[in-house]
């Protein structure tokens, strides 16, 4: 296209200066810039010049609309240079946003493959509902390591930096996974993300991944179920050899299906033969009863009773997880042996050891935080304060519970965890009462001179026995002639001599067998004894022998048997009065005579109870609605319609 000259009033009259050839011309002022705008109208489509195209980029020819010497560029001129140099601009922006986007995209495509080289499981986060499915998804099919199903509850594994192994613990750890934790799990073992649109340089978007945390009451919906079908099943972490079911030993370390947890040996330990030969069975016994416990003052059965209680861990998964009572070790007076023999437990087997509390709260906590925070097998309740008596019914109950259930403190959550341990109580002249009596195996100790604690180390068998247990090498000793004994019984057919026990009948069964088998007898033969230490026991037997030497089976109300007590009041004397010699039930709180009204409750919860040799019966008129008792020997028939 040809460019019309330019001209200007001056150079069309000729009345103007001669422009030098190097002049090069100012910025028009402002009243030229408002002439412009005069004519600053914009060009129609169909009045652009024919060479305003599309050209490619570096390609565009440079504007040329000075053609000539003095020449001035028209605004209309000028308007369509700049019109075109704003489209030219634009395509190039246009162009350079392309190729940002196209880049980003790139980016993008070479991230994902970057991330799928990684092989960390990948979890979405898409809706809530989503999310929760796709995190319980995750976690069951062993997105995280070390992941186990604990009583219903996921937990992780794991050693803390700096821990240490000892006797009494393993360095590993079980935690139970919270939403917190699980957080960090998702941050260290997978990749868990959303999908974003991003906007491009060029307006369009791009999906992308960017990794995401749950939020957290997301990550609570997701751990809050009780059903894991993949997960392993954890029940616990152990450092000794254990018997599966079928007989075996587990002597591999890490995690084992069959027993449910976890072996990790810290005792240098020799495999145990699957066919001990006799000289083994026989030097095992040679070394349990002639050495190791060789130099203790047992009273009547206690050494077999506590044989039964120190084989109990290895025992224990082999009949089937079942409930261990617990071991009660009981002494004359200080220094006679009570804290060595539950220091051989815990020295071999791993354990924790932790003062008495006599609170029944305070006995809860402690239970909850050792089942959660402590590993071993073997826990000690250490020295039972004088005069306290051990009847707490939360410890009753916890021997009784295979899952052990309670709310965590400090959290609005509550814990579910196996109640795998076997419970020790250790105490000078033990007073144990309520339900404990009959939920605990005896073993008393007793020197029979006074200061026991001066007996020279160097009359023992084994010298000191608290520094011989010192040497790793000796505890996996003890460890090996153990199993070699329950492996032999376990060959020898695992002989059970019925033995009731409540709720631990499969246990004392089966520990009778093994101890009949060892050639040990009298188990549990002292059971009776127990009572002698239950304070209430003692309190009801010695008050129902009194009422029936004053009373005979004579049935009488709670108010009639209280008035019995009373001697006489301002009427005269009272003719049913009787001397009790102090046998009569008093309250704990000040031991006064209770009320009638409290002696009918102190009753109605014994009734049909036997205790010190006779039974308190109940009888019930229906006619009075009222509730009369009545005492009868054990050996005598009971009366018809007692209850």
């Amino acid at each position: 296209m040809t460019q019309k000259p330019i001209t200007d009033h001056h150079a069309e009259t000729g009345d103007g200066p001669d422009w030098p050839d190097n002049y090069t011309r100012e910025p028009p002022t402002r009243r030229h810039q408002v002439d412009d705008r005069a004519d600053n109208r914009r060009i129609p489509a169909e009045q652009e010049p024919d060479d305003m195209t599309t050209e490619p980029a570096g390609e565009r020819p440079p504007l040329a609309l000075i053609q000539g010497e003095g020449q001035r560029e028209s605004a209309k001129a000028r308007q369509a240079r700049e019109v075109h140099e704003r489209f030219l601009a634009k395509q190039a922006e246009k162009e350079e946003k392309a190729r940002q986007a196209e880049a980003r995209r790139a980016e993008i495509v070479a991230r994902r493959e970057r991330l799928a080289e990684t092989n960390k499981p990948r979890i979405e986060l898409d809706t809530d509902p989503e999310s929760i499915r796709n995190l319980a998804k995750a976690i069951d099919t062993g997105a995280l390591p070390d992941t186990y199903v604990r009583a219903g509850g996921v937990v992780v594994v794991e050693t803390p930096t700096g821990a240490m192994t000892t006797d009494d613990e393993p360095a590993q750890i079980i935690t139970i996974v919270e939403p917190v934790k699980l957080a960090r799990l998702l941050a260290d073992h997978t990749y868990t993300y959303e999908l974003v649109n991003e906007k491009l340089p060029d307006g369009s978007t791009e999906p992308i991944e960017v990794e995401a945390t749950p939020k957290q009451f997301v990550a609570a919906s997701a751990l809050s179920s009780t059903r894991w079908d993949n997960l392993p099943v954890l029940d616990g972490i152990v450092t000794a050899p254990l018997f599966r079911p079928d007989g075996t030993l587990v002597q591999t370390p890490g995690y084992d299906k069959a027993t449910r947890v976890i072996y990790a040996p810290i005792l240098p330990i020799e495999d145990i033969p699957e066919m001990p030969t006799a000289e083994d069975i026989e030097a095992a016994k040679t070394f349990l009863l002639g050495k190791l416990l060789a130099d203790f003052p047992w009273v009547g059965p206690s050494r077999a009773n506590y044989i039964g209680m120190l084989v109990a861990p290895l025992m224990r998964h082999y009949l089937g997880g079942v409930l261990v009572p617990a071991g009660a070790v009981d002494a004359t007076s200080p220094g006679t042996g009570k804290s060595l023999l539950t220091l051989i437990m815990t020295k071999i087997y791993s354990g924790h050891m932790r003062p008495w509390v006599g609170d029944d709260g305070e006995i809860r906590k402690a239970i909850t935080s050792i089942l959660v925070d402590k590993g071993g097998a073997v826990v000690v309740l250490d020295n039972v304060g004088k005069g306290e008596t051990v009847d707490q019914p939360t410890l009753a109950a916890m021997l009784t519970m295979a899952v052990w259930s309670d709310r965590i403190l400090n959290f609005s959550t509550s814990v579910r965890v196996p109640n795998d341990r076997v419970w020790m109580i250790t105490g000078n002249s033990l007073t144990i009462g309520g339900d404990n009596a009959s939920r605990a195996v005896l073993i008393r100790l007793d020197a029979q001179m006074p200061n026991p604690e001066m007996r020279p180390s160097s009359k023992f068998a084994l010298g000191d026995l608290e520094e011989w247990l010192t040497d790793p090498t000796n505890r996996a000793t003890v460890l090996r002639h153990l199993l070699i004994l329950v492996r032999g019984w376990i060959l020898a057919g695992a002989k059970r001599i019925e033995t009731p026990m409540r709720t631990f009948t499969p246990w004392a069964s089966a520990t009778a067998g093994f101890l009949d088998w060892l050639g040990e007898t009298g188990f549990m033969t002292n059971r009776d004894s127990l009572h002698e230490v239950d304070e209430e026991e003692a309190q009801y037997g010695a008050f129902y022998a009194c009422w029936y030497a004053l009373l005979q089976d004579r049935k009488m109300t709670a108010l009639e048997l209280r008035e019995t007590t009373v001697t006489g009041g301002e009427y005269g004397s009272n003719p049913d009065y009787q001397d009790w010699k102090g046998t009569f039930l008093v309250r704990k709180k000040d031991g006064a005579i209770p009320s009638a009204v409290g002696l009918g409750k102190m009753l109605a919860a014994e009734r049909g109870r036997y205790r010190g040799g006779y039974r308190l019966n109940g009888h019930y008129d229906s006619d009075t609605k009222l509730w009369s008792y009545s005492v009868t020997p054990k050996d005598t028939p009971i009366p018809d319609g007692a209850q």
